[in-house]
Order: structure tokens, then sequence, then C-alpha cells
């Protein structure tokens, strides 16, 4: 059965909208020749015009890119030559694929995780192939993609990353990337595992407190009291727009503004009132658009003063150490704390949500240098190599992989766990608006 709380990650991930952008601005332009043909005194407008209101707007299904026609001749023969994109094979010849990696000799991988460096050795004694990895953020990696792009530079095989956003709204589309699946794994994976691209795990980011400090259960059971004068500076937050993966977090907690309404009237038995200071700001920037419980409770955060970190890790470690009672952190530290390195545990039961979800992801750069190289070393991740990411917390995107951890670890299974997920769509088209509403707040 598919799972339906990672499903909601790529619904929309899913829709192509590129075309649907391009029909809309030709239609609009027509519209707007015949409008001037019809009027002999027409003249250049200073304005933008408003279309008539008896016009109605057809939303039309979103027409797929002929991937094969969107290439240019390097692309197209690059390809060809490595199976690859519209030009893969229906079967794997991994013999083939293994010999032609070996005479690569290397594999370049750009990772946002540092454990990349504990199978170097594993994965260099079993084919004879060296991993040059560079522990580089998500972001960073597709800058540099870019830049390189631009002046022909090809020379990262592999990008490990979990910018979801940028990496399904622009580095697919624009085919700066390609997507790679190991039919050795495809089936124990769902099918917004493996398309629009390869996932191999899930990590979440989740609201925790201090089990020592309040020994009979949590403090808080409801996002909203975060915000209570009680809670002032008492909460420990990872720079909301430090990372890609902080201010994705919080996006996505302001994306579902109804149910943090919901909440509030369940915490507070009345409907919420927009702050004046809140209303004043937005509307003085029409980019920021009407305010609503999401930007309201970000609002109110925010003049909570929480105690901002440079990373989840640090916020885990304030928390696991007496410091702050209340903070946020990436689920997989729960390792740390079942080995009693911390002293805090999740709050599982926090309302609307205890947390925000999101994958990292394996994909191939367009014109890898080595790119069976780059195949071998995406399945030997998903294979033996995951191993270092094989931690209480992170959900492996393989179901067998995470039936045993959830089995053998007491954490809840993924479809139990009160998350969000992030919506590569959503947060693509909103991270400047988020950027200049958390900048304006502070």
């Amino acid at each position: 059965m598919m799972n339906t709380k990672k499903l909601n990650l790529f619904l929309r991930a899913n829709c192509k909208k590129s075309n649907l952008k391009r029909i809309k601005t030709i239609s609009l332009l027509l519209l707007s020749l015949s409008i001037a043909a019809c009027n002999d005194n027409a003249s250049i407008k200073t304005k933008q015009e408003k279309p008539p209101e008896n016009i109605t707007k057809i939303e039309k299904e979103p027409i797929k890119p002929d991937k094969k026609n969107n290439l240019n001749p390097a692309q197209k023969a690059w390809l060809k030559k490595v199976k690859l994109g519209p030009y893969a094979s229906e079967t794997q010849d991994w013999e083939e694929i293994e010999a032609a990696a070996k005479k690569e000799g290397k594999v370049v991988i750009y990772s946002v995780s540092s454990r990349i460096f504990k199978i170097q050795e594993k994965f260099q004694d079993k084919y004879g192939i060296e991993i040059i990895a560079y522990d580089t953020p998500s972001d960073i990696q597709l800058e540099k993609l870019r830049r390189d792009r631009k002046q022909n530079i090809f020379q990262v095989d592999v990008l490990f990353n979990n910018d979801i956003a940028d990496i399904n709204q622009e580095f697919l589309p624009h085919n700066l990337i390609w997507n790679f699946v190991p039919d050795t794994v495809a089936d124990d994976l769902n099918e917004n595992e493996k398309n629009p691209v390869l996932v191999q795990r899930w990590t979440s980011r989740i609201f925790i407190y201090n089990n020592q400090q309040y020994p009979d259960g949590p403090p808080i059971d409801n996002i909203w009291d975060l915000t209570r004068p009680e809670w002032e500076g008492k909460f420990v937050l990872p720079d909301p727009i430090g990372t890609t993966t902080e201010a994705n977090a919080i996006e996505t907690i302001l994306q579902h503004h109804q149910e943090m309404a919901a909440a509030y009237e369940a915490e507070f038995g009345e409907k919420l009132t927009i702050s004046p200071e809140l209303r004043q700001i937005m509307q003085k920037n029409p980019l920021l658009g009407e305010p609503n419980a999401g930007t309201e409770w970000l609002y109110r955060l925010i003049k909570n003063k929480p105690v901002l970190t440079q990373s989840g890790t640090r916020a885990s470690d304030e928390v696991g150490y007496f410091k702050e009672p209340l903070g946020m952190t990436s689920f997989s530290k729960i390792r740390w704390v079942n080995q009693g390195k911390y002293q805090w545990q999740p709050l599982y039961n926090l309302k609307p949500i205890v947390g925000v979800a999101y994958p990292t992801t394996l994909t191939i750069a367009d014109r890898a240098p080595h790119p069976n190289a780059a195949k071998l070393l995406i399945r030997f991740m998903m294979e033996e190599g995951f191993e270092p990411w094989n931690v209480t917390g992170d959900y492996a995107a393989r179901q067998s992989i995470m039936e045993k951890q959830v089995k053998n670890s007491n954490i809840p299974k993924f479809d139990d766990l009160n998350i969000w997920s992030v919506d590569p769509e959503y947060i693509y088209e909103n991270k400047y608006t988020y950027i200049t509403l958390y900048r304006l707040l502070q």
C-alpha cells in the first residue's frame, strides 16, 4: 500500500508547470494583440490594464515536456552513451556498469552528510574505485552546479542533497541533474520515492522537551504554547533562515495556516485575532500577502525571544544538557538519547504537529564525468553502503529497512508520526517571501 504521508510530499512536485506558464503567457499576448487591433486609437499603455471581468480563466492540464526535444546535442550524445534520462534502458546490466565504472576509476560526490566519509574505504575495497567526497550543504551544492554549468564545467557526478524544492522545481526540469533508480532496489520503494527523483531516506525536524526537568510528562501540548509568556526565552530554535532545511521546516508550518488556526481555537477557546503590528508590517509589503494563523504564530514566536542556534545539533545539546526546557532538532538525534548522552524526548502529542519531514535524494549531475561509477555509488548507498545512515530517527526509503528500524527502535512508524511533509512547489514559490517576512519580524 502506498505510504500516504510520504506521498504527500510529491503530489504537487510531479505536476510540471513550465509549459502551463508558457501557454498562459502566449494566451495573454494574443488577447492583448486582439484588443489592440480592434481599437483604432490604440496606443502604447503605460499601465497594466485589468482584464475584462467576464473573461473566464480555464486551467488546463499541464503538458509534459518532450525531454528529447529539450536537449542540446551534447546532452543527447551523453545521455545515449550512459543510458540515462529519455534514453534509459529498461534493464540495467550491472556487470557492464561495474566494468565501465572501474575504467573510470573514481566518482565525485557532493554530500549533505559528513557520514559519506565512512563508506569511502568500503567502496574502494569492493570496487577499486575512489570516492572523492565533499561535505557540502545542499544549497551550496546547487549553486556550485549552476555556476559550473554556465561555464560548461562538468566535474561532479553525484548530488546527495535534501533541498527538495530546488531539486524538483528547477534542477530536474532544466536538465541539470538526472534521476537514476537502481533496479535492484526499485521494488522496495514507493512510487514517490523513485519518481521524480530517488529518495534515500526521510529526516524530520521535531519539537522536544527535557524529560528530566519534567518527569511527569511534556509541559506543553500545543504549538501555540511556545508563544505564551512563561516560555519567553526558553525555546531553542535553529536559525530559521540559517539553512535550507531549517527554513523549509518553518515555512511548512506557515503553509498549514488553517490547521494552525484550528489549533489556536482548540488551545484558547476563541478565534484567532491578528496582531495590529503584524497586519501593518504585511500591508506595507504586498509581496507578503494577507496575515493568517501561520504568520501570526511566527510573529508571536519571535516576540517571545526564542534562543537561536546555528544548528539542530546545538539545539539538541541545549535541551539535552538542561540549558533550556524546549527545543526543535533533528529526529535522528534521538539515537544519542537512547545511548544516554541526552535527556530529552519528542513532544509526540504536540498539536497540530510534532514536526516536519523532508527527503534526502540521490541524483546524477548532467554530463557527469564518471557516470557509471555514479550509478554504482548510488546503488551502494541504497544497499550495503546505507549503514552509516541507518540510525534511529531517520526513516529509510526502502520499506524492508524501515520496518527493521521501527521494530528494533522505540519509535513510531513513519505513518504514525504526526508530521507534515515539505511541499516542494510551495517552498520553491514562497521561499523569498518567507525570508523577507522573517527579517521584517525580527
